[in-house]
């Protein structure tokens, strides 16, 4: 009987070690869930209440206005491409100058910047020269800007195509004829028998 009395009296123990261990484990785990849930709401919070003013009307920056670059050598136009660190001018197509040995060449088809649906072409040579003005050309891809300076305007093209054509001496030219266009052709960077045609369309005029 004592027997017994002690074999109950270690189960009971033993069942309320186990039940306090349980207590005292839920109690922890509990308090962990609790923290773990606090966190991911004060996440939450920091995610959507930041120190950004809400329904504030954003104020532009002023456009900062368009200031002509100088030109002594008395060009038509300035062709800039900024990506390509390229500035140069242009006579118009009946000056002496206006040949592909000298300069950037305003080709005879072309049309003048301020004309609706127009193309001003360009042409000038690629490669290692002094008159190498188009050699980089081939770093430019669709998307990127050119601009031309004329009669105190300066008129923002986006390139829209590039592809090449055999050299031949002909180049046809592929295009909107309904938007104003800027043509710029020059040969293909290490290919001798081709030439590459970049199609820029107006984007805007200043």
């Amino acid at each position: 009987m004592s027997k017994l009395s002690n074999r109950t009296i270690v189960i009971i123990a033993f069942i309320a070690i186990i039940g306090g261990l349980l207590i005292i484990s839920s109690d922890y785990l509990k308090g962990k869930k609790d923290r773990a849930y606090q966190k991911i709401n004060i996440s939450l919070y920091n995610e959507s209440h930041d120190n950004t003013p809400q329904n504030i009307e954003q104020i532009e920056e002023p456009e900062e206005p368009y200031v002509p670059t100088p030109n002594p050598n008395g060009y038509l136009g300035i062709l800039t491409i900024d990506k390509v660190n390229l500035q140069q001018g242009f006579y118009d197509k009946t000056n002496e100058h206006n040949n592909v040995s000298e300069n950037l060449t305003f080709l005879s088809p072309s049309n003048y910047p301020d004309e609706k649906k127009g193309n001003v072409i360009l042409v000038a040579h690629s490669g290692v020269t002094r008159i190498a003005y188009f050699k980089n050309l081939y770093q430019l891809k669709v998307g990127d800007i050119a601009k031309i300076e004329y009669k105190g305007h300066l008129y923002t093209y986006k390139i829209d195509n590039i592809y090449n054509e055999t050299k031949d001496g002909n180049v046809t030219i592929y295009r909107d004829t309904t938007k104003q266009t800027l043509t710029m052709i020059t040969c293909t960077k290490n290919d001798n028998t081709k030439q590459t045609i970049y199609i820029a369309y107006l984007e805007s005029v200043k």
